[in-house]
């Protein structure tokens, strides 16, 4: 039964999402220096250069003087190193500005990552994580996952709902999960992980806005009235050929997932979800790029039950579609389309012009390009090749305009 394969390829270990990226980028190094910043903006400046070339491709020298204090400021060191080190962001969609403390050791026999965090709008995290393994092609770890989220909203199922219906909730949750993967080749990853998730709908903290239960009911919100513990499994396979990961100029990243979700308290709310995701990047000039992101998602309940609407797929926000809130529209399938024209205009900063499509439905049928949402904006972004930093990002649309103030690439 698939339900039981990822639960067997994840045994003895529990995992973070994101930690083959980490490992694939510290793998073997029990005590890991700051990466190089890459030197230039054009990997022509890897060519021996004449002289016209290096005043080219060559960085101002302010930029080198900044790079080089970077890799070698003892603090910086420090940071990127074992230890204490500051945690930014890291919280759900919707938190505001987040910020904490971490304290990370590399052991003999594994990797241990503690951090906590708190937003602007009280919502609190913690985050434990254990590596057991961290190779180049194995990625096995664990992780538990507290979130308090204090105000997220809530508008009720479907792409028609509108403003009037705009409610707040809280909710507690902790997870449990395990995590095992491997590198078949340099560019595809599969793997498998389950976990245990517990939690907890409360009132909304929001002050301004009327709280979910003074509208809506456990039936037009399912699990409203009683949230059961579940036991999640899924298996995955990723695809990344991009050549950069902060601005990449060629390639793509393709995912796809299979979960389970198991109802272990009330058996009402057994479900499985699909999600597929797929973004790829053209270099047009050399610092013009376009990239363009499709991704699709796919809840279905077993008969006589329902999915939480707090586990629904959604769109809007700022990493969906920009010029909504932060899960704007749920309802069992939901598909976005995003396009951008990314400029480079410094080897530390680009700007970008794009547009964001989406709709969700209760059918899978009817996600189609009829009667999606839109957003059309600009964006600022600072970071290197290889990562992202900071991304400002103004967005307007049918219903308004949007400021988003993001840690993360857009994709």
């Amino acid at each position: 039964m698939l339900t039981r394969f990822p639960s067997a390829l994840a045994v003895l270990c529990i995992s973070l999402l994101s930690s083959s990226a980490w490992a694939q980028s510290n793998a073997g190094d029990p005590a890991p220096e700051p990466s190089p910043v890459p030197s230039t903006v054009d990997s022509r400046a890897d060519q021996p250069p004449d002289a016209d070339a290096q005043a080219t491709d060559q960085p101002p020298p302010v930029v080198r003087k900044v790079r080089n204090y970077i890799q070698n400021n003892p603090i910086v060191q420090r940071l990127q190193g074992d230890g204490f080190y500051p945690r930014i962001g890291g919280l759900s969609q919707g938190s505001g500005l987040a910020g904490g403390i971490g304290y990370r050791r590399h052991l003999d026999w594994a990797f241990v990552d503690v951090s906590a965090a708190i937003s602007t709008k009280a919502y609190r995290g913690v985050d434990a994580t254990l590596g057991w393994i961290n190779t180049d092609r194995f990625d096995v770890s664990s992780k538990l996952t507290f979130r308090n989220n204090t105000q997220d909203d809530f508008y009720g199922l479907g792409i028609d709902t509108t403003d009037a219906t705009r409610v707040d909730y809280g909710i507690r949750s902790t997870d449990l999960s395990t995590r095992a993967a491997v590198k078949l080749t340099p560019q595809l990853l599969v793997g498998a992980d389950i976990g245990y998730y517990i939690p907890s709908v409360r009132h909304g903290r929001d002050d301004n806005l009327r709280t979910i239960e003074t509208i809506f009911t456990d039936a037009t919100a399912p699990g409203l009235a009683e949230q059961p513990d579940f036991v999640h499994d899924s298996v995955f396979a990723e695809v990344d050929s991009r050549d950069a990961h902060g601005f990449p100029r060629r390639g793509g990243f393709y995912r796809a997932a299979y979960a389970l979700w198991n109802d272990r308290t009330l058996e009402q709310y057994n479900f499985r979800r699909f999600d597929v995701v797929g973004s790829h990047f053209l270099s047009v000039a050399a610092n013009d790029v376009i990239a363009l992101r499709l991704g699709l998602s796919y809840a279905n309940n077993a008969s006589g039950n329902r999915v939480p609407f707090y586990l629904l797929p959604y769109v809007g926000g700022g990493d969906t579609i920009r010029s909504f809130r932060e899960f704007r529209f749920r309802d069992e399938n939901a598909g976005i389309f995003n396009a951008e024209f990314r400029h480079k205009i410094h080897s530390m900063a680009h700007v970008a012009g794009f547009v964001d499509f989406g709709k969700v439905a209760h059918d899978w049928q009817d996600i189609n390009p009829s009667n999606v949402v839109h957003a059309y904006g600009v964006g600022l972004r600072g970071g290197t090749d290889e990562r992202t930093y900071l991304r400002f990002d103004v967005a307007w649309g049918d219903r308004g305009t949007r400021v988003f103030l993001k840690f993360t690439p857009a994709f």
